[in-house]
């Protein structure tokens, strides 16, 4: 059982590297379409920033999730 949970744990933090990279290049999009979109960089660039947001607060939150889940229940 502690193979999978250290198995579980590295694909977790692999996934939080992964999903604040991807918000940064996401923020990044976003601000070029607010600098350089003209009339309708705005809406564009609004809905990256929340995409950014909220995706990185799901893969962060999900570590944090897992392990309440493993302390609360127990096999």
């Amino acid at each position: 059982m502690d193979g999978a949970m250290s198995t579980g744990v590295a694909v977790l933090e692999w996934a939080q590297r992964f999903g604040i990279l991807s918000s940064a290049i996401a923020i990044c999009i976003g601000g070029y379409y607010l600098i350089w979109g003209g009339d309708r960089g705005r809406p564009k660039a609004i809905g990256f920033f929340i995409g950014a947001v909220v995706g990185l607060v799901i893969v962060m939150g999900a570590y944090n999730m897992a392990e309440s889940i493993n302390d609360n229940i127990k096999f």
